[in-house]
């Protein structure tokens, strides 16, 4: 299942319609992840492999998720913090960030 798939599903938007939308706040959501752990730029970074950790996908999908549900960014209404879950997929990622970085050797 595809990222959009599985934000989609989270969300219970059962059209394409936001499709574009949803897309915008994954790719955002998935350089917020990155970002929180490693350098994006950083060359030795395995970015294909990281992307199919469960810890990433989770992360990805629940702030994508959190960013589609409060994007309105001038409100009345109280803006939510991340949720507790992305923090503590984020935190896992950090304890094998080590995993996902290529040797110079090769």
């Amino acid at each position: 299942m595809s990222i959009l798939e599985s934000v989609k599903r989270h969300l219970r938007v059962m059209h394409d319609l936001e499709d574009p939308d949803i897309q915008e706040k994954i790719d955002w959501a998935e350089n917020d992840v990155i970002e929180a752990i490693y350098d994006s730029y950083d060359k030795s970074l395995d970015k294909e492999s990281l992307k199919k950790d469960t810890s990433y996908r989770k992360a990805v999908t629940l702030l994508a998720t959190h960013y589609y549900e409060n994007r309105l960014s001038v409100s009345e209404v109280n803006i939510h913090e991340s949720p507790y879950s992305v923090v503590h997929a984020i935190q896992t990622l950090r304890a094998h960030r080590d995993r996902y970085l290529k040797d110079d050797d090769t």
